[in-house]
């Protein structure tokens, strides 16, 4: 028998990621490392003085290299862990996607088979309606010419008033699905007239969820023109922090 990828990916993830190995060795030096700057930089608590400030810019700096590092790091086990799943996502994709393309092929064909038993239903159905309302009207005309014949036209002519009561038609045996098929609708909206959405939605007519705001491409306008920017229904939001370079 072959060797599948699981056999051949094992052995590369322990000796990456076990006991002993790179990562746990790495790792561990890269904490004791920079754990004295973290838990020193946890000591100040406030700022109150220009020396306090120079110091926080010095544990802000260290810890801002010590973040560069880490993302180095654990950047470089990532890519090889990735590159030790990619025969398992190969592999996955592989079956994955075959089952699920035939599945779709075959959901296909059932789609036109329903539609087909469905109409063919439908016309049926229609059909029944029809001979039903049919014969009753056939059946008021004869009453009317026995009622004319008994007690004159005027009341013949009033049966042919009433409204045609036609029986209900015995619904035709519905074709059986076989078990584990599914047919379902799928409804989605097609926007054929924006201006007319989003005068709706001022007007109240139409929910604001109507409409998507596109907030990343607004604070990117934001970020390109600062203090310049101006949109009518936004207002610009500056919020001051700190950054460290290491």
């Amino acid at each position: 028998m072959g060797t599948s990828s699981v056999e051949l990916v094992l052995p590369k993830i322990v000796e990456l990621l076990g006991p002993g190995g790179d990562y746990e060795k790495g790792r561990i030096k890269l904490r004791a490392e920079s754990g004295v700057v973290l838990e020193n930089a946890k000591k100040i608590t406030a700022i109150n003085s220009a020396e306090d400030a120079e110091q926080a810019t010095n544990f802000g700096r260290l810890l801002q290299a010590a973040t560069r590092e880490a993302e180095t790091f654990y950047k470089g086990f990532k890519s090889q862990v990735d590159a030790i799943k990619a025969p398992i996502l190969t592999d996955e994709h592989s079956d994955v996607d075959a089952y699920e393309a035939e599945k779709k092929r075959l959901g296909s064909l059932q789609t036109v088979w329903n539609k087909k038993v469905r109409e063919e239903q439908e016309i049926a159905e229609r059909k029944a309606r029809e001979e039903a309302l049919q014969k009753a009207r056939e059946e008021a005309l004869l009453r009317a010419i026995e009622v004319e014949a008994i007690e004159g036209t005027s009341a013949a002519e009033q049966v042919l008033e009433e409204p045609i009561m036609a029986l209900p038609s015995i619904p035709l045996s519905k074709v059986t699905k076989p078990t584990g098929s599914v047919s379902k609708f799928t409804y989605s909206v097609k926007v054929t007239n924006p201006m007319a959405l989003i005068k709706a939605v001022a007007e109240g007519r139409a929910p604001m969820q109507a409409l998507e705001i596109n907030q990343s491409w607004l604070n990117g306008q934001a970020r390109a023109y600062k203090d310049a920017y101006s949109m009518p229904g936004t207002e610009l939001s500056k919020v001051e922090d700190t950054h460290y370079r290491s």
